[in-house]
């Protein structure tokens, strides 16, 4: 799957069942995390060039982008602007 455009296609990363303090957490609070791996990207266009790269860690806006199914595994295709932190 290609991003086109100012789009950017992202994997987030699961959220842990267990906190660091050993407290399980139930399925109803477990959320999709805002943390995520960039796995394509658009080319931009001339008034406003793509800044990001295949392969960088980011933070992005909760709940934002469309969740698409690509071979079997959920990504969310969202505009660059919605990343708000990088690695």
């Amino acid at each position: 799957m290609q991003a086109l455009l100012n789009q950017v296609i992202l994997k987030s990363f699961e959220i842990e069942g267990v906190t660091s303090g050993g407290i399980i957490l139930p399925d109803s609070i477990k959320r999709r995390s805002s943390k995520a791996e960039i796995i394509s990207v658009g080319k931009g266009t001339k008034k406003r060039p793509m800044i990001w790269e295949k392969g960088q860690i980011v933070h992005h806006v909760k709940n934002h982008g469309t969740e698409v199914i690509d071979n079997g595994e959920k990504v969310y295709l969202m505009d660059m602007d919605a990343i708000i932190a990088y690695y």
